[in-house]
This record gives structure tokens, sequence and C-alpha cells, in this order.
């Protein structure tokens, strides 16, 4: 019985084909822009949160708590190493680095600007971020010379200090025993990342070599970089992390808040996109509803004249205004999906707006993707909006008198 009354409701759907064809292409419309809006905005969040855990969080980073408020280079971790090996053994990490870091100033002959300098091993820091793959041209290199005094830097700061591959930058710092003290260095690569903030603060030399000219005791480190297997487990490794050192720990979202809020908001956006484009079109489904039933008002009459109780009516008249929906609904999804499989792996190239863009830490190439659960929520949202839009043409269908419907012309 359920599915004769579905045929027919299907049936009474296509009776005026152009009003029909035309609610059905505003949902399809509709939903494909909603979904394909959400889509590339949260492709470019979470590329912009790949970019930032691959290049400069990490999930887990390990400083002397008095480190992190004002990076003095006296407050270092001591025996390092041995807590970088107990890491090493949880297995969810991936891998595991430590860094020397200063505060100085980079300067040629034509600027000088401030920059925090990182002191790095480049085999470990290799398996933890990807500034390796960053490199701007191929004069470039990623520490390949054994020759100390190496440096890679930024095309960001490389444009500011007019500094190029080979280019000597002479950079300024003070010492573990407060003494100001400086080197120069020959630039070995340049580099690039979506993050141009990151990029112009932030210049990378050889631990071993800014150890020596800060006179750094042995193995001590001022930051220790974890990368995890799953970053989903990031709370459970702090906490494991917590039992075998005392020195300061914080997971990636703590690190930078904005990248936990953002991820937050991708999913309430979406909701606020659809929640808006499928109110809106709500309305247009009542107000056809309402003109469905003004143009049948006779054969409504008729039909609960001859015994069709108003209960039957009622789930006759949702049923169409349900399906009417579903159907716009089904095809706006399957094209979103087409959508965003296909540029989720090609691409759109936003190049024109790259400067603006990653100086906000997106990339200028975005990648739009939504998860199953994104496309389940939707089509509970527009089954909703059917069931919703069904309610007021429907108690307008049920309060007509048989009698008086049967009359009119």
């Amino acid at each position: 019985m359920a599915n004769i009354n579905l045929q027919m409701a299907w049936r009474n759907i296509w009776r005026n084909k152009l009003r029909s064809s035309v609610v059905i292409a505003a949902i399809t419309v509709g939903l494909f822009g909603g979904l394909a809006a959400s889509g590339i905005m949260k492709g470019m969040v979470m590329d912009m949160i790949d970019n930032a855990l691959e290049n400069t969080v990490s999930h887990i980073q390990i400083h002397d708590e008095h480190f992190i408020d004002n990076s003095e280079v006296v407050f270092l971790m001591k025996n390092s190493n041995i807590l970088v090996q107990k890491i090493n053994s949880e297995p969810e990490v991936e891998a595991v680095c430590e860094r020397t870091k200063a505060f100085g100033m980079a300067s040629t002959a034509s600027k000088a600007l401030g920059v925090m300098i990182n002191g790095i091993e480049p085999d470990k820091e290799k398996k933890v971020t990807k500034i390796y793959t960053k490199l701007t041209d191929s004069l470039s290199s990623y520490f390949t010379t054994e020759k100390k005094n190496r440096i890679l830097i930024s095309q960001k700061l490389a444009d500011k200090l007019n500094a190029k591959v080979k280019s000597k930058i002479i950079l300024t710092f003070q010492d573990y025993d407060g003494n100001l003290t400086g080197a120069s260095f020959k630039v070995e690569g340049i580099f690039k990342t979506q993050n141009a903030m990151f990029d112009e603060q932030n210049v990378f030399v050889r631990k071993k070599d800014l150890d020596r000219l800060l006179n750094m005791p042995a193995n001590t480190s001022h930051e220790i970089a974890v990368l995890l297997k799953d970053y989903h487990k990031t709370p459970e490794v702090v906490d494991k992390l917590k039992k075998i050192t005392s020195y300061h720990i914080e997971a990636w979202n703590k690190i930078d808040p904005y990248l936990e809020l953002t991820t937050s908001l991708t999913g309430f956006m979406l909701l606020i996109f659809m929640t808006v484009i499928l109110l809106a079109l709500g309305f247009a489904i009542v107000n056809t509803m309402l003109m469905v039933i003004l143009e049948r008002t006779k054969e409504l009459g008729m039909i609960m004249a001859i015994g069709m109780n108003k209960r039957k009516v009622f789930i006759m008249i949702m049923q169409e205004t349900t399906l009417l929906t579903l159907t716009g609904g089904i095809l706006g999804i399957l094209v979103s999906i087409i959508f965003i499989t296909y540029f989720g792996k090609a691409g759109i190239d936003i190049s024109g707006v790259a400067q603006g863009i990653e100086a906000l830490g997106y990339s200028s190439v975005m990648y739009p993707q939504l998860s199953l659960t994104d496309y389940l929520q939707v089509i509970v949202m527009v089954l909703l909006t059917g069931i919703i839009s069904s309610i007021f043409p429907t108690i307008r269908a049920i309060k007509m008198k048989p009698a008086e419907a049967v009359r009119m012309d």
C-alpha cells in the first residue's frame, strides 16, 4: 500500500512537468552551490592544517617551560638526546627531531631583519617536516654539503635581503653566556611554503653549527618536535609523554589554537551554509505546493467526499513535497560529488590571488573535499526541509470542506 501511495505521489509531481522541473533545478543548483562552497572552504582549511603540521607546528612540541615565554637561549632541555630515544620507542610516534633555537638578526649589505634561527639535524628534520620539498629552484639544496655555516632561507626573506643561493648572510645573536656573537653563513637553499609569515620569520642552519656559536652544553636542545602516525591520537600520546618527562608538552591544537578553531568552524560553517540555502528553498517549495493544492482543489474535495480521510490526504501531500525535495537534493548531491571528486584531485588554481591568500597560510591551489558524514548530514537536512515544507500546504489541504471544494470552478 505504501508503495502504491509513493507511485501516486511521484506521478502527481509530474502533472506539471515544467513547474516541477524548475523547482528540482532550483534545489539542485542551490545544494550544489552550498556543497561546492563548503567543500572548497573545507579543502582550504584542511590543506592549511596539513601544511602547518608538516612544516611548522608538528603534532607535539616539547620545551623548557620558561623558553615558551621569552625564547631565551639559557632555557634549554638537558639530556635531550635520551628523551628523544624514549619518545622514539612509543609505537604511535612516526619520527622525532630536536632543535636549537635563537632569535637574532639576519643581515646583508642592503638590509637587516629579525629572524628565528632554527638549528636542525637535517636527516632527522626531513622525517618530521617537509621543508626540504619546498625548495624553489635547482640551484637550492637541503644541507647536502658538509661545509660548516650553511643556511636555508625563504624566498620572501631572500627578496627582502636581496640574497640568492651562495650569497652571504651575517647572523647576529646572544650566546648561552649572554655575549653578543655571530657568524657569516652562505645560502645553500631557498624555500617557499604556503605560510608567508612563517617564511619571513624563520631560517634554518645545522644544529652543530649553531650549538658551537652559542656555546651550548652538550646533549641539549630548546625544542623537540614529534610527528605521529595518526594525529587523532595526539591527546593519548601527550598523556604518555607527561609520564616520562617533566618538560612542557604541547599538542598541535594548543601550540596554534587558530588551527583548532578553524577545524571546528569548518563543520559549523557547512551547517550554516546549508541551513540558509535550504531555508530559502523551503519557501519556494511551500509556494509551489500551495499552487498545486489550489489547482487541485476540486480533485482533493472529490477524493475527500468519496471517503478519503484527512490523515491520508495529509500523507499524500507530504509524500509529494518530500519526493520533490529529495529528487532535487539527490541530484544536487550527485553533481557536488562529481565536482568535488574531480577538483579534489585536479585542484582549482587561484594563483592570481596567491600573494594575499598565502599570507594567511592557505595554498594557491584549492583541493575541495567533503566527507561521507558531510553528505549524510546534508541528506538528513534535505529530508527535514521536505517534511517541514509540506506542513503548511497539507494543513491548508485538510481544512477544505469537500462540498465547497467540489463546487469550485
